[in-house]
């Protein structure tokens, strides 16, 4: 896929960047970093990750069907009504968005190490 670099995509490129508080330059950076992230672990720990998304989809699905407490906690918010679909529209770009797991698996081995280090320490 090509990209068309012209005027209307510096300026998206800008609006964007300005929007999130970052030059043009460290947004690019920020997105290259992403993608390197999500590129390692896809090809360096393709099996950590698919047992990580397993466990993810079990919890997942423990909160939406064994779990009522989770539920509960959203109905006794004012806009309960309102916030049910956001929540579980949340919980389903979460999982299934390749990159937003990455990012949590990020999270997950991060705390993983930290958990190892506090109980060797």
């Amino acid at each position: 896929m090509l990209i068309d670099v012209n005027d209307n995509f510096f300026n998206e490129l800008e609006e964007v960047s300005n929007s999130l508080g970052m030059t043009v330059g460290e947004y690019l950076e920020n997105l290259h970093e992403k993608n390197q992230s999500l590129k390692n672990v896809l090809l360096e720990d393709k099996e950590g990750l698919q047992t990580f998304i397993k466990k993810y989809h079990t919890i997942l699905d423990d909160l939406f069907t064994l779990n009522s407490e989770a539920l509960v906690i959203i109905n006794e918010n004012d806009d309960a009504e309102i916030m049910k679909p956001v929540f579980f529209k949340l919980s389903k770009i979460a999982s299934g968005d390749i990159t937003v797991l990455s990012k949590l698996y990020d999270v997950y081995v991060q705390t993983s190490k930290q958990q190892e280090i506090n109980s060797n320490g």
